[in-house]
């Protein structure tokens, strides 16, 4: 038994070894040798060696699910074949020896059909801008493949690693919930052939004809592998692993196994010579139990763990295992615990005593000992604690060893995050006890309090510990006695970057507590019981709710999008997709470190000297105007490309490397170095404005004269101050251009939102004509705002380098300098002074002074919005708003979905929240007492919406529960929306008619970006052609067809540019109906058109839509209500349930429409909740720059309950074919989810002895903010 884990110590004979590492890709063999250059990733060679663009990449650190692809491999114990998602760009292209590796284009494409899955989130609407579809596709595929059977929890639960910033996840997970085995019959439905699902060879994707005899494996003999010139070894037993180790001999070696330590930090791997590719040993990847012990190989992947303990847990005394297993279902997402190791964890905290290791509280917390191996010692067994300090040079960890626990054992493991999935803690902890007996509860052995989270180098909370021995642990006196003795020994450090030492102490007490709490419910008082226990989340599910008329179809049909299935199967093409040129280079940008000063000097000299840098560029080498911000498209401050003297902020470019690679470009990058004077401490917020002297203040609305009159009216009148954060935009494509030098000009393939101001700047800033510059741009993959005016500073950077070097230049942002360089979200301060009638709860009047931080320009200020907004749907002719517009010492902010409209609306309604608790009213009351009651649908809406949602009912449960549970509470909230939809931007659209089929293409001036544009075109223009959908194709924009066209945003670009298309077709029906009526009988639709050819009909129009003289502003309305629960002693929060009501008149395109509600409602969830933005306060710089420590909501944050209803009967008369636009109104009612969590909060506080009617709360209301503003005081912790 003991040789079957550990090995025998005998000698062998030599083994093979190969000097390439061989694997196969979509089925066919690749080897791969010392060519390709050391560190590269799976994910780069897919990309540019085996030219496979399917597969994208954004984080590059195992956090965005863009990369995942599929790996097959044979398990080195069991031999069995087996079938798993990873990150491609966590693992290293040598590590895949023996591997089948499977990418989207390999399971399904238009040309041999499509899988299942592909299909699926097609059908189901799942995919926006489409760029993270092929990465959520291989994960589900992972999942189905060798024949597995997930259910809709297990499949649910496997996608915290895959981002999607558009759709709200919800049409993702019931795309895949329904190839589950209990997905439900309407969902099964909707899928085809589904039990044919399971069937899929996994060596070929397509259907198993049972011929499959021979495994992808075999044909790899030589299982080990050295490839010299990147020092890479691949070692298959314990005899090699150790003469490996001996070869090197001084040299510094790692032993790599899932390398997911480079997801956390970066460039972990290069500080050592050597690294041995471990995770094909056998002796470090066995299982053994029996003999009262269990024990697990220490390269035992994450998931293969779970479910090795969650089997010896059916045996007596390892059932603690269960909790072990879910605890470590928690740690990061599926992709990586398929091939991060135990023994690599508590690697990575050994090397870094920060790092939070869950694996390393939970061991420890069970008394587990790590099992030591040496090629001359043996074996030796080490204590969790004992292991930091241990001298591991010429060893390896073996395996983990468990004891069983007897009946008077308590175990339990807690992990606080900032979201449900793939977060590392805010705390973790793991807590055992072992007592006499279960009826006095007296410790009787050493207890183990474990934490994570509090400082590097606290472990064991020992004095607590020590306190507890021989202790009834139930005695009221114990407990408090516990309790502070844990909150005295419980420091934390204080980070920067890291949650408030305040808060991490709070919820590692309230932790212990919830132990506590859970040993003997029935010594717990009744309200207190549920203290206990762990939010849980159910399985989510959704139901949408509208109309549509089959008389006007295609339009108004619920179809998929356009893209959808190109997207799915990896072939829809994004900028960085297109294929490499001859002689392309690639730039990466340098930016400053700090804030403020000035650049004193710029040494470029130690990157030019490195091998492969081809040239570096600055203000100096621009031959033209170095502003990506040029006045004659009325932007009112000079922003530079390449930062001349003076620092405007943390981020700001001062230059361009270009190189001959991406990684070389980067490299060279960061070799840079600047230096600065006369730097001073930034001002990096609206606050520290109001410090300094007021030149960084600029009027942007003035506020109304306030008549007397109006004050007379208020019988109270009370001050308050609301302030709002910032969010990153997060589009999965970061900024990206490639410039190609032409014969007459530059080809330029930006992934913008405006191709008429790349256009304008790129000329301006080389000094050369607009027409030489010719623009593409096909789809981007996400914008939100953060690609309007951004991208120019790429493009004019690319086309400088591109016209210098006479060479095609690309240029893909890494995410952390995307988030660096570029501003965000506008954050505001909202100060108010409001008169109420104070019975019924009207507003006399309001005075309100609204500062936003705009950054180091007022170029993409919203200010006009907001107080348009500000009057949101209620009577608001005394509403006064006072409009500033602050500049700190960060980048220039940027337009972020419903900028300005999002933060007007928060501020009325926080106004009516506020009126609402000083009286003392139901807000609900309040916002309908201050609406206008005639030609206002609202009230309407919101009782229908109050019936299909029970909300009497649920709000009097929400009530009963707060009343009957102190630790847990429930909160509800709606909000109702009027949101005044401008008619605003030039759109032209070109319409030609094929001659030879009758079939149709269109090019336009709006950019498809996920919101379903292309879909309505098509849509509108099959409808009014009256041909089939099929005979449309939408080809990409171009400042050819669409000159001097308006930006893409705020909702605009579908409906305007859909009317432009149906004007072109409209031209063209006048020209075939001429032509139609001089042929006899009823010829088809190409029979015309064949006919007008050979009339030399002209067979193309185009038009421009020209806001005001077409198209009307018209309002929409909405309205939500939530419901939220709330852990009060952690903080943690779900949304429970979400009921929607939009006022989209016709639907173009329903199912496009309710992807859009539902994906501006989550990404709002994230802006109220959960992304916060932290700066260093000395430099200025951004310090929360990845997915790491930046955290969008994930597949688990979204309602569990997520309904959207269509008002009905409600087409609109103003708008095309009676449709409204849907693009970012509902992210104005998300601010709803906060609202019910202050609801929530309402009840917590109140038991804890407050009676303050109103307070203010930080937003974001994150996991922290949530557990501070509780005012929970351990002094509270009891039983009774």
């Amino acid at each position: 038994m003991w040789n079957a884990l550990f090995g025998s110590t005998e000698p062998t004979a030599p083994i093979p070894t190969a000097l390439e590492v061989t694997f196969t890709l979509n089925g066919n063999q690749v080897t791969v040798g010392d060519e390709i250059a050391e560190g590269t990733s799976l994910n780069t060679y897919i990309r540019d060696v085996a030219k496979l663009k399917g597969t994208k990449f954004m984080c590059t650190e195992g956090g965005c699910g863009a990369c995942v692809v599929a790996a097959t491999a044979e398990h080195p114990v069991t031999r069995e074949r087996k079938t798993f998602s990873i990150n491609s760009c966590l693992v290293p292209v040598f590590a895949c020896h023996g591997w089948d590796i499977r990418t989207v284009e390999g399971i399904g494409n238009k040309r041999d059909g499509y899988h299942q899955v592909q299909a699926n989130l097609a059908q189901f609407n799942g995919t926006q801008c489409g760029f993270c579809s092929p990465g959520m596709v291989m994960n589900m595929y992972s999942l189905v493949a060798d024949g597995k059977t997930p259910t809709m929890a297990e499949v649910e639960n496997s996608f915290g690693g895959n981002i999607c910033r558009c759709t709200g996840y919800r049409s993702i997970l019931d795309a895949f919930k329904a190839l589950a085995t209990d997905a439900t019959p309407l969902m099964k439905k909707q899928c085809a052939d589904i039990e044919d699902l399971y069937k899929i060879c996994s060596k070929t994707g397509k259907a198993c004809s049972g011929s499959c005899k021979k495994d992808a494996f075999e044909e790899v003999k030589v299982k080990s592998v050295k490839v010299p010139a990147a020092n890479w070894y691949k070692v298959a037993s314990f005899d090699e692993l150790f003469s490996v180790i001996a070869s090197l001999g001084t040299a510094t070696y790692q032993l790599s196994a899932g390398n997911t330590a480079e997801g956390v930090y970066r460039h972990y791997n290069r500080q050592f010579d050597a690294r041995i590719d471990v995770k094909d040993v056998p002796e470090l990847r066995g299982v053994v139990a029996g003999g009262g012990f269990f024990q697990i190989g220490g390269n035992t992947t994450l998931t293969e763990a779970i479910a090795a303990f969650k089997t010896q847990a059916n045996t007596s005394g390892f059932e603690y295992l269960n909790q072990i297993a879910d605890h470590i279902d928690l740690v990061a997402n599926t992709p990586v615990r398929n091939i991060a190791t135990l023994a690599g964890n508590l690697m990575l905290k050994k090397h870094h005593p920060e790092f939070p290791s869950d694996i390393f509280v939970i061991m420890e917390a069970a008394d587990a000992s790590i099992v030591v191996h040496t090629s001359t010692t043996g074996y030796e067994f080490v204590k969790i604690i004992d292991f930091l300090n241990y001298d591991m040079t010429g060893k390896v960890i073996q395996s983990l060893y468990f004891d069983p626990f007897d009946g008077n054992h308590r175990f339990r493991t807690f992990k606080i995050t900032p979201r449900k999935q793939n977060a590392h803690a805010y705390v973790s902890a793991g807590f055992r006890v072992h007592v006499s007996d279960t009826t006095n509860w007296t410790v009787d052995q050493q207890p183990r309090i474990v934490y994570c989270g509090i400082n590097p180098n606290f472990h064991h909370a020992t004095n607590t510990e020590s306190y507890l021995m021989g202790k009834n642990l139930l005695d009221p006196a114990t407990v408090q006695g516990a309790i502070s003795t844990l909150a005295a020994e419980l420091q934390p450090d204080n980070q920067l970057i890291d949650a408030s030492p305040e808060f991490r102490k709070q919820v590692a007490q309230g932790v212990f507590y919830k132990f506590l709490l859970g040993l003997d419910p029935t010594r717990v008082a009744a309200n207190k019981r549920s203290g206990a226990d762990n939010l849980i989340r159910p399985l989510s599910s959704g139901k949408q709710d509208f109309e549509t008329n089959p008389n006007v179809y295609p339009l108004n049909e619920p179809i998929p999008k356009l893209e959808a299935y190109a997207q799915t199967a990896g072939e829809a093409e994004y900028t960085n997709d297109i294929h490499e040129r001859p002689g392309e280079l690639h730039g990466a940008f340098v930016f400053t470190k700090q804030a403020t000063g000035t650049i004193a000097s710029i040494d470029a000299s130690t990157a030019l000297a490195t091998e492969g840098v081809v040239a570096f560029f600055q203000a100096s080498d621009v031959p033209g105007s170095n502003n990506f911000a040029p006045p004659s498209m009325f932007f009112p401050e000079v922003e530079e490309v390449f930062c001349s003297g003076k620092v405007e902020y943390a981020g700001q470019v001062v230059g361009l490397i270009v190189a001959t690679s991406r990684t070389t470009a980067i490299l060279g990058a960061g070799l840079v170095s600047i230096t600065y004077a006369k730097t001073e401490k930034p001002v990096l917020s609206v606050k520290d404005v109001t410090k300094v002297v007021n030149d960084r203040m600029k009027v942007v609305k003035k506020k109304d004269e306030l008549k007397e009159k109006d004050r007379v009216k208020a019988g109270i009148v009370f001050n308050g101050t609301f302030e709002i954060g910032s969010q990153y935009h997060m589009h999965m494509e970061t900024q990206t251009c490639l410039v190609v030098p032409t014969e007459d000009g530059l080809d330029v393939y930006s992934a913008t939102q405006w191709m008429d101001h790349v256009q304008q700047v790129i000329a301006e800033f080389l000094n050369i004509k607009e027409s030489s510059i010719n623009i593409t741009v096909r789809r981007l993959g996400g914008g939100y705002g953060g690609k309007i005016t951004r991208p120019a500073l790429v493009a004019a950077a690319c086309a400088l380098a591109a016209d210098k070097l006479g060479k095609p230049v690309r240029i893909v942002m890494s995410l952390g300098s995307n988030m660096e360089v570029f501003g965000k979200r506008f954050p505001y301060v909202n100060n108010y002074e409001v008169g109420v009638d104070d019975v019924t709860g009207k507003i006399a009047y309001i005075n309100s002074k609204c500062q936003m931080d705009c950054g180091y320009t007022v170029n993409e200020s919203p200010g006009y919005d907001v107080p348009k907004f500000f009057q949101n749907c209620y009577e608001s002719s005394t509403f006064n708003m006072e409009v500033e517009a602050i500049k700190t010492d960060k980048a220039t902010n940027a337009a972020c979905r419903g900028p300005g409209t999002t933060e007007g609306v928060a501020f009325i309604e926080e106004i009516m929240e506020h009126v609402a608790r000083v009286l003392k009213m139901d807000p609900l009351q309040v916002r309908l007492n201050n609406m206008p009651q005639l030609d206002n649908p609202l009230p309407a809406m919101i009782e229908d919406l109050k019936t299909s949602a029970d909300y009497d009912n649920r709000k009097a449960n929400v009530q009963a529960f707060n009343a009957a549970n102190r630790w847990k509470k429930r909160g509800m909230a709606i909000v109702p929306m009027q949101y005044r939809f401008p008619c605003a931007g030039n759109f032209s659209a070109m319409v030609s008619i094929y001659h030879g089929d009758g079939s149709v293409a269109i090019s336009h001036g709006g950019i498809e970006m996920g919101q379903g544009l292309n879909t309505k075109v098509a849509q509108v223009a099959a409808h009014t052609l009256k041909i089939p959908l099929s005979k449309i194709s939408v080809k990409p924009s171009n400042n050819v067809v669409a000159n001097n066209g308006m930006v893409t945003g705020g909702s605009i670009g579908s409906e305007n540019v859909s009317y432009a298309a149906m004007k072109s077709c409209q031209k063209l029906l006048e020209r075939l109906d001429a032509v139609r009526q001089g042929m006899e009988g009823d010829p088809t639709w190409e029979q015309v058109v064949a006919e007008a050819y050979a009339q030399t009909v002209e067979l193309n129009a185009t038009h421009m839509f020209t806001p005001g003289q077409e198209l009307s502003e018209y309002n929409i309305w909405g309205a939500t209500i939530a419901e939220v629960e709330v852990d009060i002693l952690t903080g943690e929060r779900q949304v429970l349930r979400v009921d929607l009501i939009e006022d989209v008149g016709q639907s173009l395109s329903p199912w496009v429409d309710v992807g859009q509600i539902e994906g501006a409602f989550v990404m709002g969830m994230g802006y109220w909740l959960s992304e916060e933005l932290k700066y260093d306060p000395d430099s200025g710089r951004l310090l929360n720059t990845r997915t790491w420590n930046y955290k969008v909501p994930g597949a688990k944050d979204i309602p569990a309950d997520f309904r959207i209803n269509f008002r009905k009967n409600a087409a609109n008369p103003n708008g095309l074919y009676n449709s409204k636009a849907t693009g970012e109104p509902a992210l104005n009612m998300t601010i709803v989810c906060y609202f019910a969590l202050r609801d929530a909060l309402d009840s917590a506080r109140k038991d804890a002895g407050s009676t303050e009617d109103y307070y203010e709360i930080k937003l974001p209301a994150t996991v922290e903010t949530i557990a501070v503003s509780s005012l929970t005081d351990p002094s509270q912790f009891t039983l009774e």
